[in-house]
């Protein structure tokens, strides 16, 4: 497996990082194998972070999930040639991230259905329209992209994000949906995909009733579970999780194939482990609850919740994915959003005001400073790393102290025995020291999220890509008519606020007919406008100096 590697040593900083022996023992889950599950099933474990399964069919293969990049496919791929050298009848996305749906290009041909749920198809559409630059920025941190291998020995769920920097993502869309229960029989294998939300809403899980196999998706690895994730999501359907796991129990499998580690064999060893990962979703939702219901908030519940130490000593359960802290402060917002119930929490001074506050009570910058780097002989990390902050709010360019936090995030990271902490401290450590550019966020998944998006969404989504600095004085208004879709949009530019509706206006102060990718082309500044009039891809009524200015505003 090729890995990103980082084009820096930061050996000479702080030194090679202290041995995570947990994560160290975790990577047995991943090792790089094609397992035969059945006669007709095979798992492909350790090829990328989402593992790809193959199920042989007398009409042809069907695969179910596809890694997390082309090179990664390709691998899989010729491996899965040596089982069953058939075309690919049929794909099934069990969700829509990235590690399981990235590869499909190298399977699929154009007589290949792509199956999944409706929500699916909807993330696809939408996930990356808005908020594709921050998502990619903290999931390059959650999952250490430019770290060494060695920084993270493996994540929770694989060996490690496997991107291929070469080429630009090849997005396919679902050709069939559904919403609840869809049945398959597909060259004489009967398929049951069921919607089964849980580390996502669009979650499914097959079951292949006549093989006893249930393909588990993302709803069971030998972690706890991912309740939140640190690159930012929407809140988890915590307890429709824990009703996803009890309908597949109830199937009492005899072999449960996730999409992430080994298959399991033998129905009581499945149905226990099943069992003991919903209590201990069960365990955590309904200790927020209660404590919620008595007015704790929390901050007070992260410090009274654990698992009881019946499912606390399960192998299965330690924290290497998610966290049991994040869960609860996840399952509070999901219920009772951002406020914690203390008024002196509604208008909170701004964190520049206060910390210029708490310099004064302690005699100033310089005092907090040396708090800090004592702190740190100390091995009080976290306050190190509380405090640097404080004093970056007055001193925000100060290279000493953003060298400071860095290594209290280090440090903080060597502790860590979570797979996601331990690479968001030491990723964002190395941003702190510039050593990470973490904020040259690359083009290529908004690009292919871009190509696979359908137009509308493409417009709907360009209000939030306005540059309200340029666009301050803007005042543009323009047709769209994309031709090849026969659709007309509205896009006005008023001062700092775009107006993007479909329809047409009276007295636009330009007309534009062009293709849908080259509209998405020019808005995502790949090519320019007065190329794209000079070589024919936009028919313009009107000044192209309205044109190029109305494409800049929307440049970041």
């Amino acid at each position: 497996m090729s890995e990103s590697r980082p084009e820096f040593d930061p050996v000479d900083l702080w030194g090679t990082p202290e041995p995570c022996s947990a994560l160290t023992l975790h990577r047995q889950h991943f090792e790089k194998k094609v397992h035969q599950v059945t006669n007709r099933v095979y798992s492909a474990v350790g090829y990328s972070l989402g593992n790809c399964i193959l199920i042989v069919t007398d009409a042809g293969n069907v695969i179910v999930d596809t890694t997390e990049s082309q090179e990664a496919a390709e691998e899989v791929k010729a491996e899965f040639d040596k089982i069953s050298p058939q075309p690919v009848t049929a794909v099934i996305y069990t969700h829509g991230h990235q590690d399981h749906t990235h590869g499909t290009a190298v399977f699929a041909t154009h007589q290949t259905r792509i199956y999944a749920h409706r929500k699916t198809k909807e993330f696809l559409e939408q996930q990356f329209s808005q908020l594709q630059p921050i998502l990619s920025l903290r999931g390059s941190r959650q999952f250490g992209l430019l770290l060494p291998a060695d920084y993270v020995p493996s994540s929770g769920l694989g060996p490690h994000l496997r991107i291929d920097r070469a080429r630009l993502p090849i997005l396919l869309p679902p050709t069939d949906v559904f919403d609840d229960v869809l049945e398959l029989e597909i060259g004489g294998v009967k398929m049951v995909l069921h919607a089964a939300p849980g580390e996502t809403d669009d979650q499914i899980f097959i079951w292949v009733p006549d093989e006893k196999v249930l393909l588990s998706a993302d709803n069971y690895y030998p972690a706890f579970p991912n309740l939140y994730t640190i690159r930012g999501t929407t809140p988890r359907p915590v307890q429709q999780w824990i009703q996803s796991l009890d309908k597949m129990r109830d199937l009492e499998p005899e072999y449960l194939v996730p999409s992430h580690t080994q298959p399991l064999y033998g129905r009581d060893q499945i149905v226990g482990l099943l069992t003991r990962y919903r209590d201990a979703i069960e365990y955590v939702h309904d200790a927020v609850v209660r404590g919620a219901n008595q007015g704790k908030t929390p901050d007070q519940l992260v410090e009274e919740i654990r698992l009881p130490p019946s499912l606390a000593e399960q192998t299965e359960l330690l924290e290497l994915y998610g966290k049991v802290s994040e869960a609860v402060r996840a399952i509070y917002d999901g219920y009772l959003g951002w406020f914690d119930g203390n008024a002196t929490n509604l208008e909170p001074l701004a964190p520049k005001e206060r910390a210029q506050r708490i310099a004064k009570l302690s005699g100033g910058v310089a005092s907090l400073e040396a708090e800090v780097t004592s702190a740190l002989h100390r091995r009080d990390f976290q306050w190190a790393a509380e405090l640097s902050d404080i004093i970056l709010q007055l001193t925000p360019d100060s290279r000493e102290v953003r060298f400071l936090k860095a290594e209290a995030l280090f440090r903080l990271g060597e502790a860590s025995i979570n797979s996601n902490s331990r690479s968001y401290y030491f990723y964002q450590a190395f941003e702190l020291t510039g050593q990470i550019q973490g904020k040259r966020v690359a083009r290529n998944a908004r690009r292919a999220y871009a190509a696979a998006m359908p137009i509308d969404r493409f417009f709907a989504a360009m209000p939030v890509w306005l540059n309200p600095d340029i666009s301050a004085m803007a005042n543009l208004s323009a047709n769209v008519c994309v031709v090849d879709v026969d659709q007309w949009f509205i896009v006005n530019v008023r001062k700092g606020v775009a107006e993007v509706r479909q329809g047409q206006q009276a007295a636009p102060l330009i007309t534009v007919e062009v293709r849908a990718q080259d509209w998405k082309e020019l808005i995502l500044g790949v090519v320019d406008p007065q190329s794209a009039v000079t070589e024919g891809r936009v028919a313009l009524a009107g000044d192209s100096a309205v044109l190029a200015e109305l494409v800049a505003v929307f440049q970041d």
